[in-house]
């Protein structure tokens, strides 16, 4: 069992929630002796007093009720800030999974609102309220005194009974829901390999089934929380029908006076609201405690490993890394030197250590890696990694965190890069997400950096980026120490020396000829067709529309109850006091306890239902914004490899689940009740029907109307903002490896607690406004009571008749502030789903045709094709080539030219701009989408590596019931040349490969993904850079091996690699002159 201690409260938030408890305490025992002098006074004709006196109380519960939320929503503001400060520090320091510091920075620590605006102050409330009340009571009616004291502390009792009951099944859930948020975010990250897989369809399946059995968890767990409430709430009823019967009878007697009953009746269930509103507030703010042990536990994993002493040369001396489950080392025994100006070349086979002694000497080994050896070097490190990962919104803003006073406008053009200057890194292809990475690290240097560590710089890269690359490495050698990784030939030419860490020596291949490198094209990222609001709120509430509508009429039964157990103990009160037979108050009597338990029940069941409809709405949301992303494919980069989908399919799900039982039975449950109280006015006295009705009306639409326009914005941009942090947390947390080698860590801790800030200030904004809506609305309602009573008082009405509508008009104000909280809510509702309705609209690929492939697809004909990412503009145009079976068309050109995107088009996911592509004849905009993705298969590059096994990894590249057997695995594990690495595991296949693959090498990482692609049974295979990362030799036997295993298929192969070309492939060639005319060459 976990350590679920509570969060701290500072001590200036506990003096000012004490007196703010007193304050209430007082302006309750106000409004109950004004409207106790009210009824009593019918007679006389004069509500002065009595009005006088409800009326101050009504201001000062209003004023301490916003008060003690502010101070709460401060304290909780504070402690989040603080906490998401220590995370930030944590994500850039340890090796922590993105997607999970992600939720638990942003939805997480958001659950600590509930312990800060809840438990605390019902804590405090819990002993002030019922001592100050008991002791008005005991002035009152010593009995009834005695009853409270008797029968108040039943309520905590079972709070300790049930709580102890339910808590390991609370505890066991709250684990499931974080791994259930964990392995969704590890499908998000992972979606356009499974899309590229064709296994998007299998792992919906698969997520509805875990979905269905965490709903089904969660609703037991539920229960048992909403069960307590339930035996709370009985509690304390029965014990306020108790005092109410009891006064009752002795009114019959006379051993009490009618106004000292009407005090205590009034004040009676304020003292048990108080205590059961702790209980309540204890299983809501469950959530938070959970979180604050989550941040603990994620913070006490160990930092990486930083082995490295100062100096100002480099010293790498006998040095060795072992790595957990490894039978051998991952490199052992280097030793070399470095001075200024040197560049020192790292070469040997994939997976022989390189990137290992890169991320040492960049303070970057994971934390578990056990290191030997010396390593001295300078501690101003400019890295390039091989898998580089962006943390800004766009390149301009992510090359400026590394700039310093460096000129990023210059390295930009210096590269090539001023045309994707304000995109998002994520909408980049790889090579210019590489030349980025370079980027980032020339303006380390340029702004003094000391060591220059470059981990295959000129990967992805075509001939002419690669010169431009190169010759930027060149002209800032001079400065700094040199560490570089390559196997391009030409850059380990700029090498003054090379150290090998085998004995394979560098491959020989021919050298392009320099040229002129052109800009990168400018683009617009990928945009996904428009929905709106409408749709996406159609969608979450169109799965169980009956468990709505059910809901809603279950919380109208239960406030109904409640109205008339209110307005049944009134009269009871009034009339005993008026001594008639006994057998004339046995209805009422009994009507009490039938009002009382069954307010309890319906309370019980409409909780139960409302939770229901809601997890069924947000379960089928989250399935239909998967099928929505994998519908759109790869054509959405910035949607499949951004920090969004995490964002929409973790955190704006949870945010819709949480939100859809505050607004939309709450606002329908208000409205309806305060019809029905008028109604009910109407009925008994018709004289007050028409002030209680505007009064209501205007106690329901102008609070309403304060915190729905004043609070619009805020509540908007609370969602928008926590959205926003949620995304910069993931994109940090996958790129901290980046941040801490180049010395930027501090200032992205500074920026993530600039947005944790603003996050904190809208939510700050948008719970002022919520609250004033809040205490506004019960404070019109008790308003329109005393005027109520007023007229009545005046008019000379029956005390029975006066007491039943000032106390029914005065309870409705719980509906009504509720009802208003919804309304309050309901922007930040629209804000979560404006998003979500462009994902739920259909997509163009299903305006496809129906037709369907033949049973073995013989040829590609590609007929002067345009294709792009938007729909006004074309990457690249006049594409033509063919391609057959057995045969491998290979598709060359400048990085950005096109390649990638053409690929997009090829596998459906974005419609060609001009031209046409055949399938054996057949358009393919006439295919059905599905029937075609079932035929290709896509690996892209830099594919995503799931934190699973080996195993796992490969058993994805085929449907479960044509899964591959051990023979295949290991078959094909050889044929990509990682059966020597497998071997070297100590569980084999089994062995896991970390999140995303970091316990790999980039070359073993393209390997494993080439195999998930070979285990395929497509008919069309697509490979963008299969050798990337990969040694000459090694990246020659894997293309041997290829080129045999998919001899009866079509292949299309992207590359920079001329060695993958042979005489006689097919040849589609994207012109380096313009990005826009093309050279096709067949």
């Amino acid at each position: 069992m976990s350590d679920r201690t509570a969060p701290e409260v500072p001590r200036a938030a506990l003096v000012a929630l004490t007196v703010l408890a007193v304050a209430r305490a007082g302006g309750l025992l106000l409004i109950a002796e004004g409207f106790a002098r009210l009824i009593v006074d019918t007679g006389t004709g004069q509500p002065a007093v009595g009005a006088a006196l409800a009326a101050a109380g009504l201001v000062v519960r209003a004023l301490a009720g916003w008060g003690s939320a502010f101070a709460g929503r401060r304290a909780a503001a504070a402690a989040k800030l603080a906490h998401r400060g220590t995370l930030a520090r944590g994500v850039v320091d340890r090796d922590l999974d993105a997607g999970s510091v992600a939720v638990v920075a942003t939805r997480g620590l958001d659950a600590l609102d509930a312990y800060y605006t809840s438990v605390v102050p019902a804590a405090i409330a819990a002993i002030v309220l019922p001592l100050g009340i008991t002791a008005r009571v005991l002035l009152a009616d010593p009995l009834s005194a005695l009853i409270l004291a008797l029968t108040l502390p039943l309520v905590p009792v079972f709070m300790v009974l049930i709580g102890m009951h339910s808590r390991d099944r609370v505890e066991a859930a709250h684990d499931a829901l974080t791994r259930l948020a964990d392995h969704i975010a590890e499908l998000a990250r992972g979606l356009p390999v499974l899309v590229g897989l064709g296994r998007d369809r299998e792992q919906a399946e698969r997520l509805a089934v875990i979905q269905q059995n965490h709903s089904a968890r969660t609703h037991r767990v539920l229960g048992t929380a909403f069960l307590s409430a339930l035996a709370l709430e009985l509690v304390a009823t029965l014990s306020v029908a108790v005092v109410a019967v009891v006064l009752g009878l002795r009114l019959l007697s006379g051993d009490v006076g009618l106004f000292e009953a009407l005090v205590v009746l009034l004040l009676a269930p304020e003292c048990f609201t108080a205590v059961r509103e702790l209980g309540s507030a204890h299983h809501a703010a469950e959530d938070g405690r959970v979180a604050l042990t989550r941040v603990r536990e994620l913070l006490a994993a160990p930092s990486r490993v930083d082995r490295r002493r100062a100096a100002e040369t480099l010293t790498v001396d006998r040095f060795g890394v072992r790595h957990p489950g490894r039978r051998g080392s991952a490199v052992d025994d280097v030793t070399f030197t470095a001075r200024r100006g040197e560049i020192v070349a790292l070469t040997g086979a994939s997976g022989a250590g390189k990137s290992t002694v890169l991320a040492a000497l960049a303070g970057t080994l994971p934390a578990d890696a056990t290191v030997t050896g010396i390593l001295t070097a300078p501690r101003q490190v400019a890295w390039v990694p091989q898998d580089p990962r962006c943390a800004a919104e766009t390149v301009r803003a992510e090359l400026e965190r590394y700039a310093g006073d460096a000129d990023v406008d210059g390295v930009l053009g210096e590269l090539g890069l001023r045309g994707v200057a304000e995109l998002p890194p994520e909408v980049l292809s790889p090579g210019e997400l590489r030349r980025v990475a370079v980027a980032r690290a020339l303006l380390r240097v340029d702004s003094g950096a000391r060591l220059l560590l470059l981990d295959e710089p000129t990967a992805h890269l075509d001939p002419v980026a690669a010169g431009a690359v190169r010759a930027a490495i060149a002209a800032r050698a001079p400065r700094v120490i040199t560490v570089l990784v390559s196997h391009d030939p030409a850059t380990l030419a700029l090498a003054d020396r090379a150290v090998a860490l085998d004995a394979t020596a560098p491959e020989s291949r021919s050298v392009p000829a320099p040229g002129t490198l052109p800009d990168a094209i400018v683009r617009r990222p990928a945009s996904v067709p428009p929905g709106g609001v409408r749709l996406a709120l159609a969608a979450v509430l169109r799965p169980a529309p009956w468990l709505w509508v059910g809901a809603v009429l279950l919380g109208l039964l239960a406030t109904g109850m409640g109205l008339a157990l209110t307005a049944v103990s009134a009269w009871l009160i009034v009339r005993a006091s008026e001594q008639p037979a006994v057998m004339y108050l046995l209805v009422a009597i009994v009507g009490v306890r039938f009002f009382g338990i069954g307010r309890a029940v319906a309370r019980y069941a409409e909780r139960l239902v409302t939770h229901r409809a809601a997890f069924r709405a947000v379960d089928d949301l989250r399935l239909r914004l998967w099928q929505g992303m994998a519908a759109r494919g790869a054509g959405s980069r910035e949607l499949l490899e951004g920090g969004r989908a995490v964002d929409h399919l973790v955190g704006t799900a949870a945010e819709v689940r949480d939100l859809l039982p505050r607004t939309v039975p709450p606002v329908a449950i208000g409205i309806l009740a305060a019809g029905g109280v008028v109604l009910t006015v109407s009925l008994v006295a018709p004289e007050a029907a028409g002030l209680v009705g505007a009064g209501l009306l205007l106690a329901l639409v102008l609070p309403a109307g304060v915190a729905f326009l004043a609070g619009r914005r805020a509540e908007a941009d609370r969602v928008r903002a926590s959205s926003a942090l949620l995304r910069s947390f993931a994109a940090v947390g996958r790129a901290a490896s980046d941040l801490r080698a180049n010395g930027v860590a501090d200032a992205t801790v500074a920026e993530l607690d600039r947005r944790s800030r603003s996050a904190a200030a809208a939510e700050r904004r948008s719970g002022t406004t919520a609250e004033a809506g809040m205490q506004l609305a019960p404070l019109l309602a008790g308003a329109t009571a005393v005027a109520a009573t007023a007229l009545l008082v005046v008019g000379g009405a029956p005390a029975a008749t006066v007491a039943v509508v000032a106390l029914i008009v005065y309870a409705s104000g719980d509906a009504l502030a509720a009802a208003v909280a919804g309304g309050h809510r309901i922007p930040g509702l629209i804000a979560a789903l404006a998003p979500l309705g462009r994902l739920l609209a259909p997509s163009s690929r299903a305006a496809r045709g129906s037709g369907r492939p033949g049973r073995r697809i013989e040829d590609l004909v590609f007929d002067e094709v345009s294709v792009g990412w938007s729909p006004d503009t074309s990457v690249a145009t006049g594409i033509a080539g063919r391609v057959r079976r057995g045969e491998v068309l290979v598709i060359e050109g400048p990085s950005g030219s096109g390649k990638s995107t053409l690929l997009t088009t090829l596998l459906g996911d974005l419609d060609v701009r001009a031209g046409r592509i055949e399938v054996d004849g057949v358009e393919l905009a006439e295919l059905d989408p599905a029937a075609w993705r079932a035929r290709v298969v896509w690996c892209p590059q830099e594919a995503h590596v799931f934190d699973s096994t080996l195993r796992g990894n490969l058993l994805i590249g085929r449907p479960r019931d044509n899964a591959a057997d051990e023979a295949e695995l290991d078959a094909v594990l050889h044929r990509v040349g990682l059966g020597a690495m497998v071997a070297a595991l100590e569980s084999g296949i089994d062995g896991r490969v970390g999140p995303g693959g970091r316990w790999l090498s980039g070359g073993e990482r393209q390997r494993l993904a080439v195999a998930r692609a070979l285990l395929s049974d497509a008919d069309v295979v697509l490979l963008d850079e299969p050798t990337a990362h990969l040694d000459g030799p090694t990246a020659d036997a894997l293309m041997g091996d290829l080129r045999a295993a998919l001899s009866d298929r079509i292949v299309v192969l992207v590359t920079h690699r001329m060695q993958d070309r042979r005489d006689g492939d097919p040849v589609v060639r994207l012109g380096d002159t313009s990005p826009r005319v093309l050279e096709a060459v067949a």
